[in-house]
């Protein structure tokens, strides 16, 4: 099956399971072209990252959910749409937009995205902001907002204004950060205006790099001008099978990454859900992949975490207790609460071919 015939195919699955159609920014798709030519298939990483695969059609493993965090179970506020989110005693995660500069193919929010969607933004921006800061005022043990989304970046400035000065005006609230695709998608987001917003209110910014060939000269030149004002810069990305899944991509990733001035925070596993067999990982090879890099790398690359979410927070390795050999769930252990998390089933996990991955180095 041709590229466009699997386009066309998933535009037709997409619009009847509610998945996001597939939308790219004209700066990434100049990369994706090159990656293209130079391969002369479309099985490089970047492609894969935006446009379906055949896999991403047709694949499938047990236990998969639309929704395996289950965002709703945390929700909060009586909006008709999920915008506050608190999962943590000490933070709370707010997503003011649910749309996008592209739509990844590996994205782990798309059931609660595609349904605040639906809803007219014009209804409940203001309703939204409303409500988080009275309940901030409220609850002062929420030291920290995460704004997410979607992505915060696509909002007009002046919107970003009003929500950073609204949080700010909360006394308890001593950290905000803001994670965006936005650097990779499209740097120019980034203005001078939004970036004197990000300073003036001391702003974390979270990136989501998931692959070195996203980091171009354009991206690190918008990197630094973040540097100069000292605005703290992170990243945290997924593990995703025939794109980034081996050690060596992932050394190079975050040796880049540390070259800029961009401190890695974690390394996710992807959820469980419908649709993203095409990139997930068994555990037992996530361990492996851990512990080459671990070998291989200094600890200023290696210390990033390896991690899934789910409904009861962040789950690390040493969270692991055991694997029903029955069902292949694996049972992992935070505050004294189990979480089941469904394997990858071994036959399904087809390592990526390094030659794709990494075509440059080739």
């Amino acid at each position: 099956m041709n590229q466009s015939t699997i386009n066309e195919a998933f535009k037709t699955i997409s619009i009847k399971q509610g998945l996001l159609p597939v939308k790219v920014t004209p700066f990434y798709e100049m990369k994706i072209r090159e990656e293209v030519e130079a391969l002369g298939n479309h099985l490089g990483p970047l492609h894969r990252a935006s446009f379906p695969t055949q896999d991403k059609i047709s694949l499938r493993a047990p236990n998969e959910v639309n929704d395996f965090v289950d965002d709703r179970s945390n929700a909060l506020g009586d909006t008709n749409k999920t915008s506050m989110i608190r999962k943590y005693a000490d933070r709370i995660l707010f997503l003011p937009t649910s749309k996008c500069f592209g739509h990844c193919q590996y994205c782990f929010r798309t059931d609660v995205l595609t349904e605040n969607n639906a809803v007219d933004p014009r209804n409940g921006q203001n309703a939204d902001l409303r409500q988080l800061l009275e309940y901030l005022r409220t609850h002062p043990e929420v030291t920290e907002v995460i704004l997410s989304g979607g992505d915060p970046l696509i909002l007009p400035t002046s919107r970003l204004k009003v929500i950073m000065e609204g949080i700010r005006s909360v006394p308890s609230v001593k950290s905000i950060r803001i994670h965006t695709r936005a650097i990779v998608y499209q740097p120019d987001a980034f203005t001078p205006e939004k970036i004197e917003i990000f300073a003036t209110h001391n702003i974390r910014v979270v990136f989501h790099i998931v692959h070195p060939y996203e980091i171009c000269t354009d991206v690190s030149e918008k990197i630094e001008d973040l540097r100069r004002r000292r605005i703290r810069l992170y990243n945290q990305f997924p593990l995703l099978r025939n794109t980034n899944d081996h050690h060596v991509v992932l050394s190079r990733l975050l040796e880049r990454l540390d070259e800029i001035g961009v401190r890695n925070l974690s390394i996710f596993i992807p959820d469980p859900i419908n649709f993203s067999a095409a990139f997930r990982v068994r555990l037992g090879r996530v361990w492996q992949i851990a512990d080459h890099l671990n070998f291989i790398s200094p600890s200023w690359i290696n210390s990033t975490r390896f991690v899934f979410d789910s409904k009861g927070g962040k789950m690390r390795r040493e969270n692991y207790v055991a694997t029903n050999s029955s069902n292949d769930v694996a049972i992992f252990v935070r505050d004294g609460k189990p979480i089941s998390f469904p394997d990858f089933p071994e036959h399904l996990d087809v390592p990526g071919k390094i030659e794709f991955m990494l075509w440059k180095q080739q």
